[in-house]
């Protein structure tokens, strides 16, 4: 007779707070990003985002952040 196991489900991430095309800012300051992609990871826990910016001599950057770690940019027109 096999013993039975159960297989538990990784838990499902709560839908992305942002989407792309947002504009957003790293809570603890920096340029402007817009958001290129959202959404879960398999390395981490929690939602993901792809972010792109320029750098003050105009290079693109990009970098994925935490969802946690960011918010929206209070004045994306500056940017």
């Amino acid at each position: 007779m096999r013993s039975m196991r159960l297989i538990r489900k990784p838990a499902r991430p709560a839908k992305p707070i942002y989407s792309a095309g947002d504009i957003l800012t790293l809570k603890s300051g920096g340029r402007p990003m817009t958001v290129t992609w959202s959404g879960p990871v398999l390395f981490a826990p929690g939602n993901w985002l792809i972010c792109q910016w320029f750098s003050d001599a105009g290079d693109l950057q990009q970098e994925m952040f935490p969802e946690v770690t960011l918010e929206r940019a209070h004045d994306a027109l500056a940017a």
